[in-house]
């Protein structure tokens, strides 16, 4: 499985969808951001340290802790 926190910067995914085992206030969240399965996303930078990512989802720019983002699982 490869989840989005894994994905170089300026590669296009696709996500699968939002691991069973992620809390649910965590699910919650990242459905209500519009990451769902299917969304195309690109990951458009990583902060220097690399805990927050900003990704492109849905036409629009949206940051990520890697902590959240390790919850998507997305296509290699």
């Amino acid at each position: 499985m490869q989840n989005l926190g894994q994905v170089q910067v300026n590669k296009f995914t696709t996500i699968i969808g939002i691991v069973e085992e992620a809390p649910l206030k965590i699910k919650r969240r990242l459905l209500e951001l519009g990451l769902t399965a299917g969304q195309k996303v690109k990951v458009l930078r990583r902060s220097l340290a690399g805990g927050v990512l900003l990704i492109e989802v849905r036409g629009y720019a949206l940051s990520l802790r890697r902590e959240s983002a390790k919850w998507i699982e997305v296509a290699k």
